[in-house]
C-alpha cells in the first residue's frame, strides 16, 4: 500500500490552524502498556526541518500553543483523521552549519507536547473542599476551578465519591478517581478535554488483527509480544481509602514476603474498599501469559484502518482506543484482548503503529448480551 500522509497543525485560539511544513518524523503515546500501570498524558513529539527559522521564526511554537496531528485520508472515508490534540510543552531548536543568506539547511525544531491529564497535573487545587456527589457532578465542579473539561464514560449513573479536600493537584485528585473506579482514561480527543472510561463497558472495535487475513476488517501484523508481565500479579493487595481504614487482603495459602499491591483510593465506605481489595486480588492472584502488545505496518495493509482500531464512533480519533475490546487471530487460534494503550510513528519512509493489550482473563466483569465476557462462571464479579 502506498505511503500514508501525516500534517501538524498549529493553532492559537484552536478555531484557526495553520500546517506546518518540513515534518521528519512524528511520535504519538497514549495509555499504558500495561493494565496496573499508573495513568498518565498522552504525549506527542515531531522535528522538522527549519532552514529559515533563525532568520523568520514561528512565533507562536512556544508552550501552549495548541497542535493538532492530522492522518490525511484520500479515500472519502467518513472517519476523522484527527489523530491526537494536545499543546505544546517544550520547543528545541538545533541550528547547523552552514548558515549562508539567511537559510540555515542544517537547522532543525524539536518540539514535544502533552494532553490534557498533564495540564491537570500541574494545576494546584489550592485545598479545594471538594462535596460528596455522582463522579460527573464532581467533575463539573472542577471544570469551573480549572477550565479543563473532565467527562466520565459508563453506563448508567456515574459511580458516588465522598467528600474530601484536595491538597495537591487537580491531575492527582482525577488519578485517585480513576484508580478508584478502575478506569482507563482518554486526554487527547481534543486538547482541554479529559475522559475516564467505566471498565464495564468495552466498546467492541470495528477492526481486528490477524497473521493472515489483511483486509478492511482485519490489520495484519508484523509482530506479536507474549509475556507475563509483573506488575499484573499480586499475592496480596492493600487498599487505603481516604479518611477511612486500609483493607488488606491475602491470597489463601500465599507465603510471604507477599507481592503487595497497594493503592491510594477516593472509595466512599471501608466496606467498599474491601470489596474493591478483593477484587484486585481475585483478579491478579494468577500470573499469567498473554499477548502483551501488537506491531502493525501502515504500508503492510490492504486496506488502511489502524487509525479506527478501537471505539469507532465518528468523531473518534486514534487516541480513543484504549478500553476496546479486539480480536487477534494467531496461529489458528483468536484471542480477545482490550486495549491499554498505543503508540504510532511516522517518518517520510513509513509509519508504524503498535497498540499494547491485556488480555480477556483481566477484564472477565460479567456483562450482559456481550459474547465474550457474557458467559456465567467465567467470569471475576466486579465491585
Amino acid at each position: 500500500m502506498a505511503l500514508q500522509t501525516y500534517t501538524v497543525y498549529y493553532s492559537t485560539d484552536y478555531t484557526n490552524w495553520t500546517a506546518l511544513t518540513n515534518v521528519q518524523n512524528i511520535n504519538i503515546n497514549v495509555g499504558r502498556q500495561a493494565q496496573l500501570q499508573q495513568l498518565k498524558a498522552s504525549t506527542a513529539s515531531f522535528s522538522l526541518r527549519y532552514p529559515n527559522g533563525y532568520a523568520s521564526p514561528i512565533t507562536d511554537l512556544v508552550s501552549g500553543t495548541y497542535i493538532r496531528i492530522d492522518h490525511e485520508k484520500s479515500n472519502g472515508t467518513q472517519f476523522p483523521t484527527t489523530l491526537w490534540t494536545g499543546i505544546i510543552n517544550n520547543v528545541d531548536v538545533s541550528y547547523g552549519i552552514p548558515y549562508v543568506s539567511n537559510v540555515g539547511n542544517g537547522d532543525f525544531l524539536d518540539v514535544s507536547c502533552e494532553g490534557s491529564f498533564a495540564q491537570l497535573a500541574r494545576m494546584n487545587a489550592n485545598n479545594y473542599a471538594m462535596p460528596a456527589g455522582t463522579v460527573q457532578s464532581q467533575y463539573d465542579l472542577a471544570e469551573i476551578e480549572n477550565g479543563i473539561s473532565v467527562e466520565w464514560l459508563g453506563n448508567g449513573a456515574a459511580p458516588a465519591s465522598p467528600a474530601t479536600t484536595i491538597t495537591s493537584t487537580w491531575g492527582d485528585w482525577v488519578n485517585r478517581i480513576a484508580l478508584t473506579g478502575n478506569m482507563r482514561m482518554w486526554d487527547s480527543k481534543q486538547a482541554l478535554l479529559c475522559y475516564t472510561l467505566s471498565p464495564f463497558d468495552p466498546y467492541l472495535s470495528d477492526i481486528n488483527f490477524s497473521d493472515v487475513a489483511n483486509n478492511s476488517t482485519n490489520q495484519v501484523y508484523e509482530r506479536i509480544d507474549f509475556g507475563s508481565f509483573a506488575d499484573n500479579y499480586y499475592t496480596q493487595v492493600r487498599v487505603q481509602p481516604e479518611g477511612l481504614t486500609t483493607q488488606t487482603v491475602t491470597q489463601v495459602g500465599a507465603t510471604t514476603p507477599y507481592r503487595t499491591y497497594e493503592v491510594n483510593t477516593l472509595n466512599a465506605s471501608n466496606a467498599q474498599a474491601l470489596d474493591y481489595a478483593n477484587y484486585l486480588l481475585n483478579n491478579y492472584d494468577t500470573a499469567n501469559f498473554a499477548i502483551t502488545a501488537i506491531t502493525c505496518k501502515a504500508e503492510s495493509q490492504a486496506s488502511f484502518q489502524l487509525d479506527r482500531v478501537g471505539f469507532t464512533a465518528a468523531d473518534a480519533p486514534f487516541s480513543c482506543a484504549m478500553g476496546s475490546q479486539v480480536s487477534v487471530a494467531f496461529r489458528g487460534t483468536t484471542f480477545q484482548c482490550i486495549i491499554e494503550g498505543a503508540v504510532m510513528s511516522a517518518t517520510p519512509a513509513g509509519s508504524t503503529y503498535t497498540y499494547y493489550v491485556s488480555g480477556a482473563d483481566l477484564n472477565a466483569y460479567l456483562i450482559l448480551d456481550n459474547t465474550v465476557f457474557g458467559k456465567l462462571d467465567n467470569n471475576k464479579l466486579g465491585y
